[in-house]
């Protein structure tokens, strides 16, 4: 009876790991595809960076309906849908399991996102490049692959520790704060570096046979504007999207406890 019990709640509570990131992905889904394809139209040279995210912004707010069924925006639905999910299932099965999900979570949760963006990035080049359609250069999924893998170990890795580094050295005592503020700070602060090979990955897809200089030069002069435009992207993305995440999943498990009370698991 009590192992019944508990593989209901386990079902449960997959099924609400599910609905936070869901939420969380459909929550920070519109900006980010306004926000990536813009990207990638300046590297491009097809629109200044500034005026592709007006169009897109006056877009999402005059057409909203016809934003969200847009193949942009449900390509980057399900990237962060299938990240976020990666991530709830995986911590929540470690639970059952009594297992450090530190690892598994990595690993999961980078295949995962790794898979969908890179499709998602693929998709994006094509759509809104000069050039014509083609396969992306195995040094772009390079550059990609490490740039994912990076901003996944800030994201779902970085923050509990830092959060901890907050409260040892007396920075931020409260546990909500410190969390919430390293959930913030960790995925932006990696931009710095993934951005180069953001920039990189695209510029070898664009211009796959100019010298390693002038591509060098190319890149320097959209980095800076790029970087912070990252940063902004990304708080949505890992800061306010993950900190949804957690606060949906926390409230839907205690929602479990109150109407059903809490069964431990039989190891």
């Amino acid at each position: 009876m009590v192992d019944t019990k508990n593989k209901d709640l386990f079902a449960k509570k997959l099924g609400i790991d599910l609905i936070a990131a869901a939420s969380a992905a459909f929550s920070v889904a519109p900006f980010i595809t306004i926000v990536d394809r813009s990207i990638i139209e300046n590297t491009s040279g097809r629109n200044k960076l500034g005026a592709a995210l007006k169009s897109g912004f006056v877009n999402l707010l005059t057409k909203p309906h016809r934003f969200i069924r847009a193949p942009s925006f449900l390509l980057v639905f399900g990237v962060y849908f299938t990240t976020y999910a990666a991530a709830n299932s995986i911590d929540t099965i470690c639970e059952r399991l009594d297992k450090d999900s530190q690892s598994p979570k990595f690993l999961g949760t980078t295949i995962a996102n790794m898979t969908t963006c890179i499709y998602k990035d693929r998709a994006f080049t094509r759509m809104f490049g000069t050039v014509a359609p083609k396969g992306l250069p195995l040094i772009s999924y390079g550059m990609f692959i490490t740039r994912d893998a990076l901003t996944i170990a800030a994201s779902f890795n970085m923050p509990g520790t830092v959060a901890t580094e907050f409260q040892k050295r007396g920075l931020i005592l409260d546990d909500d704060k410190a969390i919430n503020a390293a959930q913030l700070l960790c995925p932006a602060g990696v931009q710095f570096v993934s951005c180069a090979l953001h920039l990189f990955g695209l510029d070898y897809y664009n211009r796959p046979h100019v010298s390693f200089s002038s591509r060098v030069e190319y890149i320097s002069r959209l980095y800076v504007k790029t970087t912070l435009t990252r940063i902004v992207r990304i708080a949505p993305a890992f800061g306010i999207g993950g900190i949804g995440n957690r606060i949906v999943k926390d409230r839907g498990n205690e929602f479990l406890q109150v109407i059903g009370g809490v069964v431990p698991h039989t190891s």
